[in-house]
């Protein structure tokens, strides 16, 4: 009779405990199979968003190892060296917070600007968290152009809050193109135009060219493998290095000293090109 009311009491509990073994089988099994499908549709959702703001970029890794600007969360890297796409907060109109992706192009001009999540009044704050008016932002290397655009009279916060996220955005640009640390003020002027040469064009050599230099040219140096010119320019009171490929077009800057606004940007470059020719 013991013998009976003991197998009474176990058999349920060994079915039990087998159900259990075989359910947290079949999870593992089918967590196996999905996790994949999930993780990549993942992938392709962030990268859609990403893409939104610097379309120029094949996909993207995301920077573990790299110092964070105060209003930065996330860095996401272009794999094909278009630039970076920065995932920023900032406090909005209403007191929460406003979520944005800034693009930031392989030239550090602010390349788009997209909202993730927000809390503004329909009609108020929402005005400026329109693509219409992030317009004005692209193109802009500069904080202190960025600081310079105007607000929205009743949308002041928010406007600000988006002027705060270009900022942080550009500084973040200049944090990841330093090798992910703040640039030091220590640095030689030298040492600053052989880190801008070698970012501009990796593994790469260069060659010193003794020629006849266009006005605001102080340097020429042409990079080994037919990859184009490294030309060093000093326009008002920038510093930098200009990168022109094999069809003499400019393709990328780097600042060694100060940063240019859209327009003298584009002058650097027209200067580059000229010099190249």
């Amino acid at each position: 009779m013991a013998n009976s009311k003991r197998i009474t009491i176990v058999s349920p509990i060994i079915v039990l405990v087998s159900i259990a073994l075989v359910a947290s089988f079949l999870l593992a099994a089918v967590y196996q199979i999905t996790s994949p499908i999930i993780a990549e549709r993942e992938a392709e959702t962030r990268n859609a968003a990403l893409k939104q703001v610097l379309a120029d970029a094949s996909s993207f890794t995301k920077l573990e190892n790299v110092e964070l600007v105060n209003g930065v969360t996330e860095v996401y890297q272009a794999d094909n060296g278009a630039g970076i796409v920065c995932s920023t907060n900032c406090k909005s109109q209403q007191g929460g917070e406003i979520t944005m992706m800034i693009g930031v192009n392989s030239l550090g001009a602010l390349n788009g600007m997209s909202v993730i999540t927000h809390n503004e009044t329909a009609g108020i704050g929402d005005k400026v968290l329109q693509d219409s008016y992030y317009e004005k932002y692209y193109g802009l290397t500069d904080v202190e152009a960025v600081e310079s655009t105007d607000v929205i009279s009743g949308a002041t916060k928010t406007s600000n809050c988006v002027k705060e996220s270009a900022t942080v955005a550009l500084q973040q640009y200049a944090i990841v193109s330093n090798g992910g640390s703040i640039p030091s003020s220590d640095s030689t002027y030298e040492d600053k135009l052989a880190n801008a040469i070698s970012k501009l064009f990796p593994n790469s050599s260069t060659t010193p060219l003794e020629t006849e230099f266009v006005p605001g040219v102080t340097a020429l140096y042409k990079v080994s493998n037919e990859q184009g010119y490294a030309v060093v320019i000093e326009y008002n009171e920038i510093k930098a290095v200009v990168a022109i490929n094999s069809e003499n077009k400019a393709t990328a800057v780097e600042y060694i000293e100060g940063e240019a606004d859209s327009a003298t940007y584009a002058e650097i470059c027209s200067i580059a090109e000229s010099q190249s020719k």
